[in-house]
């Protein structure tokens, strides 16, 4: 059978003024071994196909020149109709679309962390990431550089950035951009709104527990028997 699904994850990334690297991943549904990938190039005045055996392949450009490229994948049967597209530009421009899957997890009183991937468009090198903040009518903003990042385990791993000294019990609203040389091209991603659990309040003096004192029991005197009774010493030191 041919594929029911194109290749996944299709990026331009940018290696000099004249060389661009397009890579990708396997389709979810090839339906069976993967021959080779199609990989088309074209814009205005240019066309060229190739024949790739991998998931990526390095190509020449002119230099501030605008590219469409789409890959197929193709087995013994076909490649099924289906191909994955993108948009890009030698010249350093602005992202048209923001980061992806912008994800909030591990939610504390004081902390939380992000996870995203970069946008599909980054029509350049991305070099830093915008988180915006808003709460109670105040906005921050951070700004993030790729240098400063963990780098990714693998090519569908998520950055991940902490956010720190937040304020339990307070409402959040996050976004954020990504930024080539030439700016963020005003996308952002989708807004996310966060509550923050209360921090613990300490205990008051009547609900904390202590130990109780220690009692030890004598035995019971026998009859007839007269108790022992110790008195202190009339003088320091004396027995």
């Amino acid at each position: 059978m041919a594929p029911d699904t194109p290749p996944q994850f299709l990026k331009a990334t940018k290696l000099s003024d004249y060389e661009v690297k397009l890579s990708w991943e396997p389709p979810l549904k090839p339906n069976s071994d993967i021959l080779y990938y199609i990989v088309r190039i074209w814009n205005e005045t240019t066309e060229t196909w190739q024949n790739v055996t991998g998931t990526s392949v390095i190509i020449h450009v002119d230099s501030e020149s605008r590219y469409n490229a789409s890959v197929s994948s193709w087995t013994r049967l076909g490649d099924g109709g289906v191909l994955i597209y993108i948009s890009f530009t030698s010249g350093e421009a602005e992202p048209t679309d923001p980061p992806q899957n912008v994800t909030v997890v591990n939610v504390t009183a004081s902390s939380l962390t992000l996870t995203w991937h970069p946008p599909t468009q980054p029509n350049g090198i991305i070099v830093h990431y915008t988180v915006y903040i808003s709460e109670n009518n105040t906005m921050t903003e951070k700004k993030i550089p790729v240098s400063n990042l963990p780098i990714p385990a693998s090519h569908d791993s998520p950055f991940i950035y902490n956010l720190k000294r937040l304020i339990g019990g307070s409402n959040y609203t996050i976004w954020m951009t990504s930024s080539t040389i030439q700016g963020d091209g005003g996308v952002r991603s989708k807004p996310l709104t966060v509550l923050l659990p209360e921090d613990a309040a300490p205990l008051s003096a009547k609900h904390r527990t202590s130990r109780a004192p220690c009692v030890s029991r004598t035995a019971k005197p026998s009859r007839g028997s007269r108790p022992l009774v110790f008195r202190p010493p009339q003088t320091p030191g004396s027995l």
